[in-house]
């Protein structure tokens, strides 16, 4: 596939003659996605759309995004051509958004535009090694068990980053992941219905270990492109997944920080949380005046479920395709 460079925009200038925009197809075998160059030298990328979106970003000092029509309408990406550095870059993650990962135009432009943005503000917290081992096991779930027997459906049933009460809310049955580096099968629960079975429904537990090593294998970056690998070109999920990672604070200038912790998975277990599993009583009220409980969970000595269980419960975590269409 093409890309857009300094040598195809100089070459669009050397053949300028007048009278206004030269345009080409940035590859001959996608003719909606255009690039082009004023006399005045400004650079355009145009990506054709099929209907005028509801709202385009704010213009920038550098980059403009307008919607025209000619032959038909276009999104119109441009920046003066003393930006040429800055709109290059910007615009081939553009047009890679748009005809690889086939995702809607207007949302990979506000998506591109706000991730250079970000990448010029001041350097932001780093997550804590709590967070990145409460995040880790929450993508890990997504990726080896969702992932696997839903398919890309799987990033809209991530809810842990809504602060909902359980971490994957599906139609007959919910998921709460608790991540340790702990050696003992111990894990704190910090809400007193989070261990609740919602009515009708099924509750599964996960406990996902880790080990914490500056030999791991895997980080949250790591996590994080496999799955957007695997999510392949449904811009949809796409968009589901990266949008709750910004809710948990994840941003990619974490890549380079040297406080990104390398994990290796110890284990990952799963449970039924029904009968006797340790939890507070469905009916359980706290005495006047506590409004929040936090207590720790022993499960060594519980019976995991096998993994083919597990997979036939989260089959059964989308709404039937039955069921949507009426």
């Amino acid at each position: 596939m093409s890309d857009i460079s300094a040598v195809r925009w100089q070459d669009l200038r050397s053949q300028l003659q007048g009278g206004g925009t030269l345009v080409e197809c940035v590859d001959p075998s996608i003719p909606g996605c255009l690039i082009g160059v004023d006399d005045d030298g400004t650079l355009h990328l145009m990506i054709a759309i099929g209907e005028e979106p509801n709202k385009i970003p704010p213009d920038l000092e550098a980059i403009v995004v307008r919607i025209i029509e000619t032959d038909q309408l276009y999104l119109d990406i441009y920046a003066k051509g003393h930006f040429e550095m800055v709109f290059t870059p910007l615009a081939n993650q553009i047009f890679a958004g748009v005809t690889v990962q086939g995702r809607k135009p207007i949302d990979v432009v506000v998506q591109t535009i706000e991730e250079f943005r970000g990448a010029l503000k001041p350097v932001k917290p780093d997550l804590t090694l709590t967070e990145q081992i409460g995040l880790f096991g929450e993508i890990w779930v997504l990726r080896y068990v969702l992932i696997p027997n839903i398919g890309t459906r799987a990033c809209f049933l991530w809810s842990g980053p809504d602060s909902e009460r359980h971490d994957f809310i599906g139609h007959s049955a919910h998921i709460e992941v608790k991540t340790t580096t702990r050696s003992e099968d111990k894990h704190e629960i910090s809400r007193m219905d989070q261990l609740r079975a919602p009515c009708g429904k099924r509750l599964l537990f996960a406990s996902i270990q880790l080990e914490k090593s500056e030999a791991g294998a895997m980080t949250l970056a790591v996590l994080i492109d496999e799955v957007i690998e695997v999510l392949g070109k449904d811009g949809k999920a796409i968009d589901a997944f990266e949008s709750r990672l910004a809710k948990m604070r994840w941003h990619d200038g974490l890549r380079q920080s040297a406080e990104l912790k390398k994990f290796n998975l110890r284990d990952a277990q799963f449970f039924e949380v029904e009968g006797t599993f340790p939890r507070l009583a469905d009916d359980y009220v706290p005495p006047r005046g506590i409004s929040a409980v936090r207590y720790t969970i022993d499960i060594s000595s519980r019976p995991t479920l096998d993994r083919e269980i597990v997979d036939e419960i989260v089959q059964t975590m989308c709404v039937p395709s039955s069921e949507l269409a009426n």
